[in-house]
Parts: structure tokens; sequence; C-alpha cells
């Protein structure tokens, strides 16, 4: 695969690639899944990303092969092909393929996504929030819970793929829950201000542990228990280790996490029943669903939509007058 390797000077971003470009560059590898053809021949569904975007691609059985699968979700692969429109998307057919290293790729920060915030000021913005919340109690065992896995969160993502999938997306959308949680608080005098922050700051920690050090695949118990079940675990053996385990509010706390998904063919373990609950329930999906939305319009066209988006169901659309973006997380 080390022919026309001096192509690699031409790279060009995901979010800039259109149809009948060729390849041949460093991607990291975010998916990949062994599926059949009509006429029963395997082939890869891949998506590959650089720090612009993602991209569908397609390895055929001949491709197969030459060149094995011998890569997994969180890999940095390089591959030569070409870029195809496929259902108003573009994928990469994949020619050439082969496991790569970081120490391979000139620019890592050119294929490795990263939040847009430093994780280091998001996560001591969060442990600042935890050290006003009431009572006492409640305070020490959220800030603990972030400090002592500080070195998870700087990295892990918020999901494989449906939004904020890229190191140090948990933490980040963390606080962005967080913000919109506190927003709301002060239009709804009945919620109570420090479980529905708790709620809002905790509901994802499970991730940490539903998912593996790359972020791209799920551990064993990610797959068997899931991040709602995990994050719920981690709180309560945190309050058993701090003597706090039957303190009335804990069960609201564990609430809100076993109930953020809102309903149980969404992954909730219950449906949410107080006003904490639910708040954090809608403002987890908003944050979600905006996230979604910028990414899908990372790439829209020249009349302002997005290529079809399954977790919207429809396509994006940025607007008649689209708002300049800022940065409002310094």
């Amino acid at each position: 695969m080390e022919t026309n390797e001096n192509l690699f000077d031409t790279a060009v971003r995901v979010k800039e690639l259109k149809a009948g470009d060729t390849v041949l560059q460093f991607f990291e590898l975010k998916a990949k899944e062994v599926r059949r053809t009509r006429s029963g021949q395997d082939y890869l569904d891949l998506m590959v990303g650089d720090a612009s975007g993602a991209i569908a691609g397609k390895m055929w059985a001949d491709a197969i092969r030459k060149w094995g699968t011998d890569f997994e979700p969180g890999d940095i692969v390089k591959i030569e092909g070409r870029v195809e429109a496929y259902r108003d998307k573009n994928q990469i057919v994949v020619e050439k393929i082969r496991k790569s290293h970081i120490s391979e790729v000139p620019d890592s920060s050119s294929v490795i996504r990263c939040s847009p915030l430093d994780p280091e000021k998001v996560l001591t913005e969060l442990i600042q929030i935890a050290v006003t919340l009431k009572p006492p109690q409640l305070s020490d065992l959220v800030a603990e819970v972030l400090t002592e896995n500080r070195e998870a969160l700087m990295t892990c993502p918020a999901a494989r793929m449906i939004h904020h999938a890229y190191r140090g997306g948990l933490v980040e959308h963390m606080l962005t829950v967080t913000r919109k949680v506190e927003a709301i608080l002060a239009l709804e005098s009945k919620i109570n201000r420090s479980l529905a922050l708790a709620g809002a700051m905790l509901h994802d920690i499970g991730k940490i542990r539903e998912l593996n050090a790359a972020g791209k695949n799920r551990t064993a118990e990610g797959r068997l228990l899931g991040h709602v079940v995990l994050g719920t675990d981690m709180i309560r053996s945190a309050a058993a280790r701090k003597g706090i385990q039957d303190e009335p509010w804990l069960c609201e706390l564990e609430h809100i996490l076993l109930s953020h998904h809102g309903e149980p063919e969404f992954g909730a373990a219950v449906r949410p029943l107080t006003r904490e609950a639910i708040l954090v329930h809608f403002i987890d999906n908003l944050d979600s669903k905006l996230k979604i939305i910028d990414e899908a319009l990372e790439s829209a066209d020249s009349e302002g939509f997005s290529a079809y988006n399954k977790w919207l169901a429809g396509k994006a659309y940025s607007g008649s007058d689209p708002v300049e973006q800022e940065d409002r997380y310094d």
C-alpha cells in the first residue's frame, strides 16, 4: 500500500470531500460492521473520520481478500479509495487499507477529533458548581465522583456516533446540560436546584465504564448493563463509601440517572417521576438533538440542508439567516 504515498500531501478534510475525489490519507476508524450483499458476499460497512467530521465507507469482498480486516474502531487507518455519492450522501469505496499508528500522522490533531472546549476547564467549572450544592453530603458526593474519575473524563466521548462522539465529548455534554438546567431553574421555583444540578452533572457518568478507552466500542459490562445502570452503581458505591447510603435524597438522585432516557424503549430503567428527573431528561434530549443538528450541518449543501440524518429522521436545515458561530465557553 505504499504506492503514490506523496498523495498524502493533498489530503482533504472529510467535510470537504466530494463525489469523484480520490483519497490516500489517514483516518480514525469509528465503526466497523460485517454485512452481506444480496448475492451472499461479505463486505464491511465502515465509518471513518478526522477532526472535521465523519464519512461512511464500504469495503467490498475483493478488497477484504487483499487487505484483510485487522483493524478495529478506535484505530488509525490509512485508506486509498474513491468518493462516491450514494443515496444523497458521500461514501468512500475502500480499495486499500492498513492499520497505522498515530505517530505516522504528520498532524495528529487533523485526524483525532476533540472537544472545542478545554476539558480541564470544563471539569473545574463542574466541580465549582458541585461545591454550591446542598446538603454538604450531596456536594461532597458529586465533587468526589467527578474528581476520582478525572482521567477518564478528560478523554471519554459522550457516545460512539450519535452526538459529542469525540475526545472530551462527555464532559462537554455534562457541562452544557448542567448550564441549560441552571437556566431553567431561574424560571421554576418548585424544582430542587441541588438535586437537578447533581443529576445534570452525573446523568451520563456511567459512560466512562460503558465505553472502552478509545470510546469506539462498548465494554463487556457496557453491553450487558449499559451506562444508566453502571452510573447508578457508581453513585451508590460512592455513597456507601461515605456512609450516606441512607440519605433520602440519594434515591432521588439515582432516579434521575435511571430515568434520564425518558422511556424504557429508549433505555430508561424507569420513567421520570420527579420534577428534577423530568427536567434532566428533557434538557439531556435537547442538548443531544442540538448537537446532532450542529454536526449534521457541518456538511450542509448550498441551500443549507444536510444529508438525511437518521437520528433526526430528516434533513437538518441551517435556516434562511443562520447565526454566526460564537465560542461561548472560553
